[in-house]
Formats: C-alpha cells, structure tokens, sequence
C-alpha cells in the first residue's frame, strides 16, 4: 500500500485576507474620524491575516510634528509576533556586521546619515520586507485640519478634555487629548479588523507626550483609553493586553519601532512634495532608499497610507495613497 498522508502535517500559514473587510463595529454615531477611516478601508484590497498566531504586536510612531510639515503622520506597524524570531536573528547579524551592536544605534528618520546606519539601510529595510509578516499602516493628517473629533477645534477640545476628565482618565491638554485619541482609535480600529478572540496583543511605543508622566496624568491612563476605544472596535476579547514604552535597554522592539518612525518621515516628505507640487524629495540616497521601500511590494508585508485632507468645499475628505512607480526614481 502506498504511504497514506501525514495528517499532522500543517496547513499552509495564512498571510493575508481579502476585501471585503467586516466593518459592522463602525457605527453612525462614532467619531468622523471612524467614519473616515472606514471608508479608505472599503477601497483596500487586503489586509494581514493573523488567524494562526496568538500573539500580535503595535508599534507606533509619529511625524510631521516639525515646523514646515503639510502632514501630521500616524504610523503603526500591525505584526504577528509569533514569528518574530527570524527578524530578530537577522537584525542582529546586521548589527554586527556594520559595528551597530553596542551602542544599540537605532535606525530613525531624523538621523538617516550617519556612516554605519545608513550603509546598513538597505539590508535592514530588506530584512524588514521578508521577516515581518503584517502592515506598515500610516495615516496622513493635512494640518490644516485642527480636529477629527468634532466641528471645530475648541468645541471638540473642550467636549474630549472635560469627558477624559470625567471618566478618570486623566487631565489633558486640548492638543494632546487629540493626539492620544488620534493614536488610540486609530490602532484600535486595525487591530479590530486584524485579530481574533483570545489573542494576545502587545502595543510598544516610543516616549511621547501622549504617554508621558505628568502631575494630572501618566501611562496608565493611555492604556484605559485605548482600551476604551478597542471595545468599539473589536467584538472579540484578548487573552492579555500589554504595553511598554521605549526601554533604556535597546533591543529588537526597538528595531521594530523604527520601522513605523522611518514610514511616518518619508510619508510627510512624499506627500508635502506631492503637495506644493516639487518632485524632488530633500534628503541623499537614504531617502530614496526609503520611497523605494514605500513602494516595493512584499509578499508578507503590507504597505498602507490613509490621507485625510481639507477639501477645496471645506469638508474632510479621505482615501488611500497609491504611490505610483515614477516616485522611484
């Protein structure tokens, strides 16, 4: 008799799923901000598939925050951490073949030219295209928009620092609550899409004021509001909720937290160049290095960008980036 099947052996790992997406959470009383995200969403041709993993990983980071910037940029790598391994053993040969190791020098947007991280830029964004298996999702606010949460800027500040206070969570400032609920619904939002019940979920992020200690509010509290934003979002429960903040021990989250530093620096740069219509992005190779990255598909990576601008009637309009192959060159 001929050998029957192995029926241990495992099925092939799914890596992405395809539209349309169960956008049913979305309801008609949440923020704009909801209503616009679901509906760049709906054009969106797939998303990452976490089905086979237990345990998924945020990283965020932000730009456009500087003087000068057409866009306030909200990046998010969405990652199935169970296969981080790979990432991890690969970035370190990394590190040791151009000298970074120690000192641990991290990749950053702000500081693309120094010797040994930029000869190592390329091989790092390679490594980044072939063992991450999820999203690198940036969302581009034009600054001409003051709020996503309301009518006006101090209508809606007023409305989110008084309910924030109300419900515990802390004494914000007007900018800084819409950051934070920028950055919360935002994550939430995807994660809503991309998990499952009983996962773990792990959000890692940079020192920033929307999780900073201060005398009338600390980290504690950006944790209970994005936890009251994922309820909108997701209809499932996790087996463990977790969250950190850059440690003073650098390590490979610290790798995987330059991954959306370096996606929310040249989204702002392709876009604002787009915008005032100058086809040269500033910046040496290392820039070009990063647009290529953009916009180079993988196979287990995906690459999205949302940009919600002012329209010329003065309504928000919103939709997906394609950056065409010419913004290669």
């Amino acid at each position: 008799m001929g050998k029957g099947r192995d029926r241990t052996a495992r099925l092939p790992q799914r890596i992405k799923k395809q539209r349309p997406f169960d956008l049913s959470a979305i309801r008609e009383d949440y923020p704009t901000f909801s209503i616009l995200l679901a509906q760049a969403v709906r054009t969106l041709a797939e998303l990452p598939d976490f089905s086979d993993d237990e345990k998924v990983a945020v990283m965020s980071d932000f730009g456009g925050e500087h003087k000068g910037s057409r866009f306030t940029t909200y990046s998010f790598l969405l990652m199935a951490y169970d296969k981080v391994g790979p990432f991890e053993e690969q970035t370190r040969a990394l590190r040791e073949k151009y000298d970074l190791l120690d000192p641990y020098s991290e990749f950053s947007f702000k500081d693309l030219t120094y010797g040994p991280r930029s000869r190592a830029l390329d091989e790092f964004l390679w490594i980044v295209d072939h063992f991450i298996h999820g999203a690198v999702i940036t969302i581009a606010i034009d600054r001409q928009i003051e709020t996503v949460f309301g009518p006006s800027k101090q209508e809606a500040h007023t409305f989110l620092v008084d309910q924030l206070a109300a419900m515990g969570l802390g004494q914000w400032k007007g900018p800084v609550a819409e950051k934070v609920l920028r950055v919360c619904h935002s994550i939430a939002f995807f994660v809503g899409l991309t998990t499952r019940e009983n996962q773990r979920l792990l959000w890692y992020c940079d020192n920033d004021a929307i999780n900073e200690m201060t005398k009338t509010r600390n980290f504690g509290d950006t944790q209970k509001i994005f936890q009251q934003a994922l309820a909108m979002y997701a209809k499932h429960s996790f087996d463990l909720l977790g969250f950190g903040k850059s440690f003073d021990g650098k390590s490979h989250l610290d790798d995987l937290l330059s991954i959306p530093d370096l996606a929310a620096g040249v989204v702002q740069d392709v876009l604002k160049a787009h915008a005032i219509g100058d086809d040269n992005i500033p910046g040496g190779q290392e820039k070009i290095s990063l647009v290529k990255w953009l916009t180079t598909e993988s196979q287990f990576l995906s690459k999205i960008t949302i940009q919600i601008s002012k329209l010329e009637n003065g309504e928000i309009g919103c939709g997906l980036v394609n950056f065409g192959p010419a913004i290669q060159e």
